[in-house]
């Protein structure tokens, strides 16, 4: 099945910091096919409109039930490019800011490439290797990576306007800042409490 790519705005980040870690570990698949399906609902409930899978270690049977259990149609799925797994259910693949980009080595012309940038300059270079989107990061202070400072708004300006690539704001994001990145340019946002926020999954965490 080849899905119609289409462009998100609001991507909602699956990793294990929104999955309860010793389920991704598990060898009971079961319960793993249980969190992925109810983190899906929950996600698209808090207006979640992609799903970026950011699991780099994970083997292809793990990364096969997640893929088939999320609610693909209604969250396009986003993958890292260096999993190396082909799947017709997945819109689009992911680089971070270190990887070597290779976007023509996919056999799925129509699917997306992103890329993970910390700076003007990382944007610029991934601009000239063809990416269609990047993340930019972190906008505000995160508990994800409490050591790594906030960028600004001001800085997502100049970000956006240096390029002619879909820019999302990462890091720090959340229900009451989501707007402030759109006013500067922002073509759209990745978080990952913003669409789990009261969710059955982080009760007992």
């Amino acid at each position: 099945m080849t899905l119609k790519v289409k462009y998100f705005q609001k991507i909602a980040i699956f990793d294990t910091t929104s999955v309860v870690a010793e389920e991704l570990l598990s060898h009971d698949n079961s319960k793993l096919v249980k969190k992925v399906i109810e983190w899906g609902k929950i996600a698209s409930n808090n207006g979640a409109d992609s799903c970026y899978v950011r699991l780099y270690d994970a083997n292809k049977e793990t990364i096969d039930i997640i893929l088939e259990n999320l609610p693909y149609k209604e969250l396009p799925i986003i993958l890292p490019f260096s999993l190396n797994h082909e799947s017709s259910l997945v819109s689009a693949f992911h680089f971070r800011e270190n990887d070597k980009i290779k976007t023509h080595q996919t056999k799925n012309p129509n699917v997306l490439f992103g890329k993970s940038c910390h700076s003007l300059k990382s944007i610029k270079e991934a601009e000239q290797c063809g990416i269609d989107y990047v993340f930019f990061s972190p906008i505000f202070e995160t508990q994800t990576h409490p050591e790594a400072k906030a960028i600004g708004l001001s800085m997502l300006r100049k970000a956006c306007e240096s390029t002619q690539m879909k820019v999302f704001a990462l890091g720090g994001i959340n229900e009451n800042n989501y707007r402030q990145c759109l006013d500067v340019g922002a073509f759209g946002v990745a978080a990952i409490s913003m669409f789990t926020k009261s969710s059955p999954l982080n009760a007992n965490k």
